[in-house]
Parts: structure tokens; C-alpha cells; sequence
């Protein structure tokens, strides 16, 4: 007996190192995405995915004496490679890279601390984990898409006189905006994570747990359209007086709960038993150790990764100050001036809008690439959002490299034709991936990563070629 509390102990003792060496190495992407959850509405459900995962453990509790716990080293290879992505995702400051890291990393502990057996009965309250990863802002833009198009077709479909540019939605009697609140992403995500609990706690067979689970992903996206839909027949109907305002989120949310207990009460009408009774006379599971060889080389090689992300980002500059500001000053005849197309950049260390050889542009100038100055990043928006909606957008080839084309529109009907471009070490990028590739090979070179983003508002391709001499004159291009 006391021989198997020990080794019930060395396991909980060698998880909990192992955890210790987790929580050091990923603290900046733990420490960010509890940021994410305290800072976004749409991901306060996280708080609650680990007391979720542990209370499905625990409600099974009594199965725990069956499992054969013996150490799985191939998940060694998970772990370091967790690692490698936590690496390159600090690098290249993508936090949805780092954040993901951290998951693979906590479940290949648990697979290789536990076991087989061990994942193989309690899979899902592992799985599960992964809900607290803060994703799916991404798919924002996409979702406004579907919704203005639903809402369209609908709203036609009852014989409504309307017409759409870009995210606007004109009827006779007012005009609708898809923002970003209305994209239903709040909904969708909250609705996947109630489903697929959903799902595990009501259903064995495997079509119907999968089938549940695509259900409660489909049903909220077209719940929405219906929603936007209703929203603006209420309006048109009444002549601008309801559903226009606060009130409409009211509706929405009324309307999304019913929608939730629909689909959830949908699902128990195919409801199978799922819990696992457990007999007093099933033979206990076996218990192995970890021999502490590889135990020492692992925690050696963990601990290696955290100390060298943090050398890389431990570098600062002290020799680029007022870089932008200085690159203005070659121009005399540059004229600040505000522009209401001009992009919402979260926290640059320089930014210059005005008139410069005769057309409007916005420069957005960083120092340093890292968590807290982003040239890429989540929270940016290329033009004015709260002003604006995009139209269409293509990518255009100069000679000078790609450049992003974008037409946006205000509610007025006004158009607005942007280029804009990302510039890192003398090369010009179009896309996010790519520029952010760029910084972090400027990272490994012993640089910061600096960047910036030119905007312009033109409707000619050929206008830019003078900002591309300003960047070259100004002295952009130089700074690493």
C-alpha cells in the first residue's frame, strides 16, 4: 500500500515539475491571453474551461483507479515542438501561434506525465482545454460578408426595396450598418463550446456527437442573418423608430437565447446515456514512473527555448528616435493634416498624416517589433471603421514590389480609393504573414524588427511611386 502512494506521488510530483517548466516557459502567452479574456466580451467563457475540464475528471472520478498511468516518452517530441511553435509565434508575434503552442504543450504533459490509458478514457476533459485559446476574431470580416449577403437575400425575398455597398444596407426609409458587433462572432464561439459540452455529456454514437457539434456551428451563423434580417424589417416597418438603436441588441440577445434553448432542446430529443459505471471488482490499473534521466534532459531542453525567446526579446533600441519625424523634415512642403480614411494603428511610436507632394497619406512608423507595438497585428484596421466600410479589395504588382488596394465607402455613398503597403529592411510586403516573417528574420539578425505602413488615397497606381522615394530619402528603408 505504501509502496503505491509512492508512486502515486512521484507521478503527481514529476506532472507538476513539468507544469512548473510549462507555466515558465509560455508565462507571455499565458499572461496575454488572460488578457484576451478580461479585455473581450466574446471570450469571458474562457475563465471557465479549466474548472469545466477538472469537474468533468472529477465526475468520473471513481474510473481513475482503473487507468494504467506509465509515462509516454514519445510525447516528448509534442513537447518540444510546442515549444519550437511558442518560439516562432514570439518571433513573429502572432499571439493565436503562441496561445496554440501552449495548448499542445499542456496536453503532451498530460499525455506524456499520464499515458495512454489515461487520455484514451478522459480525452475530451483534455480536448476541451483547448476552448480557453482565444481564436476566432479572425473570421470577423467573413461573417459581416455572410450577414449583409442573409440579410440581403431576405429582406428581398419580403419585398423590401434595398441596396448594399460594402457593409452599408440602404432602405427607403434609413440606412443599416454590419459593423463588427454584429458579425455574430460573441454567439458562434460561445455556441461551439456549449455544443461540444453538449454533445459529450448527451451523446456516445459518433455521428450523432460530431453531427451536434457541426449543428451548433451552422445554426448561429444563419441565426444571425435572421437576426440582422429582423432587425432591419422592424426598422423599415416602423419607420426608423425600433430596432435601430440600444434596442436592438436587446432583440438580439433575446433572439439568441431562444435560439440556444431551440438547439439545445433539439438535442435532447436524440439524449443516449453516456455515463461509465465503474465495478468494485475491476482490477486497479498498473502504476510507472518516469526514470529520472529523461526527466533531467527534458526539463535541460525545456528550459532552453524560454531563455533564448527571451535574450532575443530582451534587446532594445536606444538609436532610433524621431526616425519618421526626420524623414518629414526633408520635405518642406509636407503639410500635417488630419484624414478620415486614416488607418486605426494600435500604438506606433510614430505617425505622420498630411499632405505630402500633393496627396494624402498616412505613415505609421515602430521602432520595435514586440507585444506592445505591433505592425501586424489583431487590433489593426487600414482605414477608418468607424467611418468607413470596405467595398472591395484586390492586391496590386509595381515595380516596386506589392501593394494593397482597397475601396472603401462611407455612408454617404463617398469613395475613398487607398493604397497601403508594409516596409521591413528595404522590402515592401502586401500581405500580414509575410511582414511578419520579415521582422522576425530581422529579429534573429540581431535588428528589432522595425517596420512601418504608408497609406495613400489615390485613384492612380502610378502616384505611388513618389512615396516609394520618400521612403528611400526620408531614410525609412535604412533603419533595421
Amino acid at each position: 500500500m505504501n509502496a503505491l502512494m509512492d508512486k502515486k506521488k512521484q507521478i503527481l510530483i514529476q506532472f507538476l515539475i513539468f507544469v512548473s517548466i510549462w507555466l515558465f516557459a509560455f508565462w507571455g502567452a499565458l499572461s496575454s491571453a488572460v488578457d484576451v479574456w478580461l479585455s473581450s466580451e466574446t471570450y469571458k467563457h474562457c475563465f471557465f474551461i479549466l474548472p469545466l475540464s477538472l469537474y468533468l475528471v472529477y465526475e468520473r472520478r471513481e474510473e481513475l483507479r482503473l487507468v494504467s498511468f506509465a509515462p509516454n516518452y514519445r510525447m516528448a517530441m509534442p513537447l518540444l515542438f510546442a515549444f519550437c511553435l511558442n518560439l516562432v509565434g514570439e518571433l513573429l508575434g502572432l499571439n493565436l501561434v503562441t496561445h496554440g503552442a501552449a495548448f499542445i504543450g499542456l496536453v503532451s504533459i498530460i499525455w506524456l506525465c499520464f499515458g495512454n490509458d489515461f487520455v484514451g478514457r478522459f480525452w475530451f476533459p483534455v480536448l476541451f482545454l483547448g476552448f480557453a485559446v482565444p481564436f476566432g476574431e479572425e473570421l470577423v470580416p467573413a461573417l459581416q460578408d455572410i450577414t449583409a449577403y442573409m440579410t440581403v437575400e431576405l429582406v428581398r425575398l419580403f419585398g423590401i426595396p434595398i441596396y448594399r455597398d460594402g457593409l452599408y444596407l440602404y432602405v427607403p426609409n434609413g440606412t443599416f450598418l454590419v459593423a463588427e458587433a454584429c458579425a455574430g462572432i460573441r454567439f458562434l464561439i460561445a455556441a461551439f463550446a456549449l455544443g461540444t459540452l453538449f454533445s459529450y455529456l448527451n451523446y456516445k454514437t459518433k455521428w450523432k456527437f460530431y453531427g451536434f457539434i457541426a449543428v451548433s456551428i451552422i445554426v448561429p451563423i444563419i441565426a444571425n442573418g435572421i437576426r440582422a434580417f429582423g432587425i432591419v424589417a422592424i426598422g423599415y416597418s416602423t419607420n426608423m423608430e425600433h430596432a435601430v438603436g440600444a434596442d436592438h441588441l436587446v432583440y438580439g440577445w433575446f433572439f439568441f437565447a431562444f435560439v440556444l434553448l431551440l438547439l439545445f432542446g433539439l438535442g435532447q430529443l436524440g439524449r443516449e446515456k453516456t455515463l461509465i459505471s465503474v465495478h468494485p471488482d475491476e482490477k486497479d490499473g498498473e502504476l510507472s514512473t518516469m526514470s529520472l534521466k529523461p526527466i533531467f534532459m527534458l526539463v535541460i531542453i525545456s528550459l532552453c527555448f524560454p531563455i533564448y525567446t527571451h535574450m532575443i526579446n530582451s534587446y532594445e533600441r536606444t538609436d532610433a528616435t524621431d526616425v519618421l519625424s526626420n524623414a518629414i523634415s526633408k520635405y518642406p512642403d509636407a503639410k500635417p493634416e488630419l484624414m478620415t480614411w486614416a488607418p486605426m494603428m494600435a500604438s506606433p511610436h510614430e505617425t505622420w498624416s498630411g499632405k505630402l507632394n500633393g496627396h494624402d497619406i498616412y505613415v505609421a512608423y515602430y521602432h520595435a517589433d514586440n507585444n506592445e507595438h505591433e505592425l501586424v497585428s489583431g487590433l489593426n484596421r487600414y482605414f477608418n471603421i468607424d467611418i468607413y466600410t470596405r467595398k472591395n479589395a484586390s492586391v496590386e504588382q509595381t515595380p516596386f514590389g506589392k501593394v494593397n488596394r482597397v475601396s472603401i465607402v462611407d455612408v454617404s455613398g463617398k469613395q475613398v480609393e487607398l493604397f497601403y503597403w508594409f516596409s521591413v529592411d528595404e522590402k515592401r510586403f502586401s500581405g500580414s504573414l509575410s511582414t511578419k516573417i520579415a521582422q522576425a528574420k530581422s529579429k534573429l539578425a540581431g535588428h528589432r524588427g522595425s517596420g512601418h505602413l504608408i497609406a495613400i488615397a489615390s485613384e492612380d497606381l502610378d502616384d505611388i511611386s513618389s512615396l516609394f522615394e520618400f521612403e528611400k530619402r526620408g531614410g525609412l528603408a535604412d533603419v533595421k
